[in-house]
């Protein structure tokens, strides 16, 4: 008959509670990790550097504030008026950017083309979404929340006189996503311009795990699930496809750039299922966002005729 002695039982305890201590330490690194994810999703880069204001192009302009259509999130923007134009058009930045370093640094430029465009122009309404540049608010929401950002923009030019048929969208990257939710919304926004807009986030995001975290795609879940449990968001439902199959029969012009959606992308299918009649315009050599600089001048000539054509 075998006899444990006391010594054993201490050094057998011992195993056990290093082993213990470090499983628990593997689970902690673990859902830290995901807790830094989504933490980081939630909480970009506040830009409040603006490399020019629209006084750079020697357009009148004035600083506004307006309510978001969530309570208590205020918006900062830039009204800039066109005069004897009936029409415009929402602009917005993407994620951790602001109103002039979205494309890389020339979404003013853009928006100046468009104030002036073939002599007649469009009025423009720059905003910051949420927790962005000098807008109020503390999480980014995957565009879902930042909707009615966008939806508050539309609200305050109707305010200015501007009719229902006469509003149009244009956003970039999250404001791109933010611009489809708030247009499946708000049948106001007649016409939408996406640049970079998302497609499913879960399939995005797992994709470009390691890229874009520089750990290993085996904590990818931990991610998943800290996005739930600290922001009540499940990644499975952040599917803007699915909000895009809601805007029809308003028009849609969808812009990406070929390096962020290769002609092999299964992303193509679904846009096309989503938007069927919408126009995609996919620019060669142009990663995300990045077609603006790549073509100004066709990139504007586009932009400027579809809102032209589709606005009242």
């Amino acid at each position: 008959m075998n006899t444990i002695t006391k010594s054993e039982t201490n050094r057998r305890g011992r195993h056990a509670a290093v082993w213990i201590g470090v499983v628990v330490l593997a689970i902690a690194i673990y859902l830290a990790v995901g807790v830094r994810a989504a933490n980081t999703w939630a909480h970009p880069r506040r830009n409040t550097y603006f490399s020019s204001t629209p006084a750079s192009f020697d357009l009148e302009y004035r600083d506004v504030r307006l309510p978001s259509r969530d309570a208590g999130i205020e918006i900062s923007g830039w009204w800039i008026p066109r005069s004897g134009s009936s029409k415009a058009i929402v602009m917005v930045h993407g994620r951790g950017e602001n109103r002039t370093t979205e494309f890389y640094d020339h979404f003013l430029d853009l928006a100046a083309a468009l104030n002036t465009f073939q002599g007649r122009g469009f009025n423009i309404l720059m905003i910051d979404l949420r927790a962005h540049g000098l807008s109020g608010g503390v999480d980014s929401e995957w565009g879902v929340g930042e909707r009615h950002d966008v939806e508050g923009a539309v609200d305050w030019i109707k305010g200015q006189g501007i009719q229902v048929g006469s509003i149009g969208a244009l956003g970039a990257s999250l404001g791109a996503t933010s611009c489809v939710y708030a247009t499946a919304d708000d049948p106001d926004i007649s016409a939408l311009v996406t640049d970079g807009a998302g497609v499913d986030e879960y399939a995005s995001l797992q994709r470009s795990w390691k890229r874009s975290s520089g750990t290993p795609q085996f904590f990818f879940p931990a991610a998943q699930l800290m996005e739930r449990v600290l922001y009540g968001y499940d990644l499975h439902s952040l599917r803007p496809v699915d909000a895009m199959k809601q805007i029809p029969p308003r028009p849609v012009l969808l812009i990406y750039g070929l390096l962020e959606l290769p002609a092999d992308s299964d992303r193509r299918p679904q846009i096309k299922a989503a938007l069927p009649d919408a126009e995609v315009w996919v620019v060669p050599d142009a990663m995300h966002t990045g077609a603006y600089s790549k073509v100004p001048r066709a990139y504007l000539a586009k932009v400027g005729a579809f809102f032209e054509k589709n606005l009242k």
